[in-house]
């Protein structure tokens, strides 16, 4: 407990406090125009607070995928294809527009996604998981459309719908012949392969390949003559050249868009197109939106299988906040309370301390566009801990220096002095730490690792500039207070 009633500045050891007054010192003065100057910086970050910290994945909700790549080399390490499926994924994602992402590599050939603020996990599914391999290819033979299933319900008699019904089943049956022949063609023929209409299930036997989405300078999304969604492409200059030799060919005749092996559609071509067209379908607008960004961003280097989705909940997150937040109130409450109870009056400077620490602490994670997880949030809480840890040191250090003998100033100075190097000491450790985390972590841990090391240099600040700027007013103005 605090000793009671010794002065710290006893006027008969300290006459010259009679000369000195209570004015500030230059240096004093100094240090509190610094730590106004920050203080002001720190709170016109930090407020008003709302939509200025970027939520995790586990706070603001959406949804997490996790990735395989399907290839041997990969597993093995021979390629760079994970490094290059990163950067398609984050080029995909980042076109479409997702607030603050995470992708990154997870062991030897997987690769994490985590993408907030997204409630439609099959949307998401699509965007980062569809292979996107685009090709022009000729049509060499083109089938009939499969026939519509009949419904009793179209029909006035049972009668009329076994006619109907017998005719459906003829025609699938011819379908069915074309379709193994097409199949068959394709088998006798390395070059040539079957494809079906993705819309009215049209077959078609596909010859060579004339451009592929490789060789796109850009894509977007656009509309037709009729309002429909479609998506405009164009070409670089040797696809250019290759797209033009290949619609003079064949003009009146159809080439098939395809994609991922299913044919979007197969039109006719009425002209010579140098280096730019459009892509028409049965598309919603979000359809059309997403493969414009994926042809655009590119197709997916190495053939992935999905092994981890799940959709995180938006409730579940604010409840995560709300408890974090109380957590951090109540705690700091606690401590606050506990350094006035055991420190009296010099308590107001450790408490003052604290908080310019978490100020400090916020608006760095703003500045730097961190993204807050839940973990970072334990390590904001962990932050009010330390930061009156190192006040402890230094309250300690000046009781053992001013029992000894010394004046309270020197005492002062002294004591920060020495606890200085066990507060480097600890908080450099912490830091080595938090680096191991961050390397080595992945998402939610990273961002432990990030607001910790953040919390660690903002206490540091508290307890070496703002707790002594403060104490050496008090000590000035009051000549009274004691240990």
């Amino acid at each position: 407990m605090p000793t009671q009633n010794k002065p710290l500045f006893p006027s008969s050891r300290r006459p010259d406090v009679q000369r000195r007054g209570t004015a500030l010192l230059k240096k004093d003065k100094i240090r509190l125009a610094v730590i106004a100057v920050i203080l002001l910086g720190a709170m016109f970050a930090v407020f008003p607070i709302e939509d200025r910290v970027k939520l995790g994945l586990d706070l603001k909700g959406g949804v997490h995928i996790v990735l395989l790549a399907k290839t041997d080399a990969a597993a093995s390490g021979e390629d760079d294809s994970i490094e290059r499926l990163v950067a398609v994924l984050r080029n995909r994602v980042d076109q479409y527009g997702i607030a603050e992402p995470q992708i990154q590599r997870e062991g030897i050939n997987r690769v994490a996604v985590d993408l907030p603020g997204v409630s439609d996990p099959a949307a998401a599914l699509e965007l980062i998981g569809r292979t996107a391999v685009l090709q022009f290819r000729q049509v060499v033979r083109s089938g009939p459309t499969p026939p519509p299933e009949v419904e009793r319900k179209n029909y006035s008699s049972d009668e009329a719908f076994d006619i109907a019904r017998a005719n459906w089943d003829g025609l699938m049956k011819e379908y069915g012949e074309s379709l193994a022949e097409f199949e068959n063609t394709a088998k006798d023929d390395p070059n040539l392969t079957v494809g079906r209409d993705e819309d009215d299930g049209r077959a078609y036997v596909l010859g060579e390949v004339y451009v592929s989405g490789g060789e796109l300078s850009d894509a977007r999304y656009t509309e037709d003559e009729y309002g429909k969604p479609a998506v405009a492409f164009r070409f670089n200059r040797d696809g250019a050249a290759a797209f033009e030799k290949a619609t003079a060919d064949n003009i009146g005749r159809q080439i098939a868009i395809v994609l991922d092996g299913v044919i979007i559609s197969a039109p006719v071509v009425q002209t010579r197109i140098s280096d730019e067209g459009r892509i028409t379908g049965n598309f919603t607008y979000d359809e059309a939106i997403r493969l414009a960004v994926m042809l655009k961003a590119g197709a997916l280097p190495v053939e992935v299988e999905v092994v981890e989705n799940r959709a995180v909940g938006p409730s579940l997150g604010e409840d995560s906040i709300h408890s974090g937040v109380r957590s951090g109130v109540i705690g700091g409450a606690l401590v606050a309370v506990f350094m006035l109870i055991y420190y009296g009056m010099l308590g107001i400077a450790a408490d003052a301390a604290l908080a310019t620490a978490i100020l400090i602490l916020m608006a760095t994670v703003i500045f730097l566009k961190t993204t807050l997880t839940l973990p970072g949030i334990g390590g904001i809480i962990l932050t009010i801990g330390m930061a009156v840890d190192g006040n402890v040191l230094i309250y300690e250090r000046m009781r053992e220096e001013y029992c000894s003998g010394k004046t309270v100033m020197a005492a002062l100075d002294s004591g920060f002095r020495k606890a200085l190097v066990v507060i480097l000491d600890s908080n450099v450790t912490t830091l080595i730490a938090a680096g191991v985390l961050f390397y080595f972590g992945s998402g939610p841990i990273r961002g432990f690792a990030v607001t910790l090391s953040i919390g660690v240099l903002s206490a540091m600040f508290g307890n070496i500039v703002v707790t002594r700027a403060l104490l050496q007013i008090l000590l000035r103005f009051n000549k009274n207070l004691a240990l």
